[in-house]
């Protein structure tokens, strides 16, 4: 990888094609009532709240962290989303390639790959399968989602809030077609003034 720090097979399918149909169907109602939202609600591009850039080849992107969010060694383990429990070979995996911490608010931001190994979910649904089980996950937490477009790539974000920690996940497809995964997480009551940095961060992501 270059880095610059700068119950037959014809049930199966037609059951994941059932699977992924309602999975959107949680995705545009987690969304509803968001329409209104504008670009800025999402992302900004201060390049003064800014980290120093990253290219990454085999991620197919570049990014900044916010700035002050300094990249430590990856040690956060790998997170599984899984259909069913009881199959491992069936599940989703998120691994990141790089962690950044900020020591003055405690905040966070991991980005890697999310990928499966599941040959029976078509490759044009596995984004939107990954989503619903997101949203399922968090059905009982509170959870607020939206999509919006920079850069030329189609973002959804997911906002989660539990007990005193707030995150921002994003989810996307690089140009090869690949699922990147960006996750911010702070402490709500210094998210005010972190906010801006995280949203250029998030404007500052852009396809190789």
């Amino acid at each position: 990888m270059e880095k610059i720090i700068r119950c037959c097979s014809f049930i199966k399918p037609l059951i994941l094609t059932a699977v992924v149909v309602f999975s959107s169907f949680i995705i545009i109602s987690c969304g509803k009532g968001k329409n209104d939202q504008n670009d800025s609600d999402f992302f900004s591009f201060d390049k003064s709240k800014l980290g120093i850039e990253v290219i990454d080849q085999e991620l197919g992107i570049k990014f900044n962290p916010p700035i002050s969010w300094k990249l430590r060694q990856t040690s956060i383990s790998k997170k599984i989303e899984s259909r069913d429990a009881s199959n491992p070979s069936d599940h989703f995996v998120y691994e990141p390639t790089y962690v950044f911490f900020d020591n003055s608010t405690g905040g966070l931001l991991s980005v890697g790959k999310v990928v499966t190994n599941d040959t029976a979910l078509a490759k044009s649904s596995r984004l939107n399968y990954y989503k619903g089980l997101i949203s399922t996950k968090h059905k009982n937490d509170k959870l607020a989602s939206g999509n919006f477009i920079h850069s030329k790539i189609y973002f959804s974000q997911f906002i989660l809030e539990k007990q005193n920690l707030i995150s921002f996940k994003l989810v996307f497809e690089n140009t090869a077609g690949q699922i990147i995964q960006f996750d911010y997480t702070i402490p709500k009551d210094l998210l005010e003034n972190a906010k801006l940095s995280i949203k250029s961060s998030v404007g500052s992501i852009q396809p190789m």
